[in-house]
C-alpha cells in the first residue's frame, strides 16, 4: 500500500470518528481532497474540496484568505482534470478574495497569479501568461530570499514565455538567473538544472537558425526573396 493510500485510509478513520458538526471536518476534508488529487482522483478531489468550501463559506465566511485558498486548490484540480476554463475561473475567484482581504500582495497571491500564467500558456496566450508571470515574479522578490528556488522556477516560466514570443535576450536573460539561483538552491543532479540548461541551449539554437535565415536573405535577390514569399 502506497504512501497516498495510507494516508487515505487514517483520514477516513479520523472521519468516521468525528460527528458531524465537528469543527476539524473542513481541514480533513481538505486533506482527503490533497490525497485524492495526487492519487489522480480528480472527481473525488473536488468532491472533498467542495465540502471543505461549503464549510468554510458557511462557518467562517469572512475569511476570504481560507476560502481563496480552497478556491485554488479546486482550480489545480482543474486543471490537472485538463479543463483550463474552470480553473481559471477558480483561480480568479480566489484572486479576488484575497484582493477583498486587502491582501493584493500577501506571498500566496504569487501563486495564484502563476497558475493563471500556465494556464494562458498552455493555451499559448503568451502575452497574458507574461503578464501574470511577471505578477507572480514580482510579489515572490519582495517575500523570497533572493536564492530561493521558488524564484528560480519564476525566472525559468518568463524565460519560456519570451522564447515563444521571440525574445531570445530576454529569454537568455531569464533562463540565466533561473540557472544561477538553481544551481546554489538545487542538488546538483537536480531535473530542474538540467531543464534550464536544455532551455538555454534551445535559445543559442533558435539564434543560430534566426541569423542563418539572415544571412540568407541578405544574400538572396530581391525579386528571389518575394517570390519565395509570396
Amino acid at each position: 500500500m502506497g504512501k497516498f493510500d495510507l494516508a487515505e485510509k487514517y483520514y477516513r478513520r479520523w472521519l468516521s470518528e468525528l460527528p458531524s458538526n465537528d469543527p476539524s471536518l473542513g481541514g480533513l476534508y481538505q486533506r482527503l481532497g490533497r490525497v485524492a488529487n495526487a492519487k489522480g482522483e480528480y472527481d473525488t478531489s473536488l468532491e472533498w474540496y467542495q465540502k471543505s468550501l461549503e464549510i468554510l463559506v458557511k462557518t467562517r465566511p469572512y475569511d476570504h484568505v481560507n476560502i481563496g485558498n480552497a478556491h485554488n486548490s479546486i482550480g489545480n484540480v482543474h486543471r490537472n482534470k485538463g479543463d483550463r476554463g474552470r480553473a481559471l475561473e477558480s483561480y480568479n475567484r480566489a484572486v479576488l478574495l484575497f484582493k477583498q482581504a486587502h491582501d493584493e500582495n500577501h506571498p500566496k497571491m504569487a501563486w495564484f497569479y502563476n497558475n493563471i500564467g500556465i494556464i494562458y500558456d498552455e493555451e499559448k496566450k503568451y502575452f497574458e501568461a507574461l503578464d501574470f508571470y511577471e505578477k507572480s515574479l514580482d510579489i515572490q522578490e519582495k517575500h523570497l530570499p533572493a536564492d530561493h528556488p521558488d524564484l528560480g522556477s519564476s525566472y525559468n516560466n518568463v524565460g519560456i514565455v519570451h522564447r515563444c514570443l521571440g525574445h531570445s535576450d530576454l529569454a537568455l536573460d531569464h533562463y540565466n538567473r533561473s540557472l544561477k539561483i538553481r544551481l546554489k538552491s538545487l542538488p546538483a543532479q537536480h531535473p530542474h538544472i538540467a531543464s534550464t540548461y536544455e532551455n538555454i541551449g534551445l535559445v543559442y539554437e533558435d539564434k543560430v537558425e534566426l541569423e542563418y535565415v539572415l544571412t540568407f536573405l541578405q544574400s538572396t535577390p530581391h525579386k528571389i526573396i518575394s517570390f519565395l514569399l509570396f
